[in-house]
């Protein structure tokens, strides 16, 4: 998701329009992790591009167009854990993340585990070890969690 580096760079922007950020950025450094506040700070002020398109595949669940949400959002349900719908859950993915309009591509790419998707498929088609994309599934579905919770749309 988010690294530390692209949370100050984040906080740094919002000092420099004029926000006081001085307590995230005290966090920021002594938390050994990001706290909810912080993201939930930088998203209301500058919504991230990674919250958008998670939502909008939530939205496209939620009016039937598409099944990739509840595919990531139920990866650890044995029902899901086929290798048939690992693979067009994360291929599914990657197409929907080449396609999503961003300002920022690169980090866009960084956050949405972009690399990391083609890194498990590569693993997949070379070894037919599902494991890595399994737990990579796992943790896609951690990220959505956690931007539901940012954008409120969970507590």
């Amino acid at each position: 998701m988010i690294s530390k580096s692209d949370v100050m760079l984040l906080l740094t922007e919002l000092q420099n329009n004029g926000e006081d950020v001085t307590r995230e950025i005290t966090s920021l450094y002594r938390e050994p992790s990001i706290s909810l506040d912080t993201l939930k700070r930088i998203n209301s002020s500058h919504p991230l591009e990674l919250i958008k398109f998670y939502d909008k595949l939530r939205e496209s669940y939620n009016k039937k167009h598409s099944k990739m949400y509840i595919n990531i959002m139920r990866s650890d349900e044995k029902a899901i854990q086929e290798a048939k719908t690992i693979l067009t859950t994360l291929s599914g993915l990657l197409n929907q993340i080449l396609q999503f309009e961003c300002e920022d591509k690169p980090m866009f790419l960084k956050h949405v585990r972009a690399d990391e998707i083609t890194q498990v498929l590569e693993i997949y088609f070379k070894t037919f070890n599902i494991t890595p994309a399994f737990k990579l599934l796992k943790l896609i579905k951690a990220d959505i969690v956690v931007s539901e919770i940012i954008n409120g749309h969970r507590k």
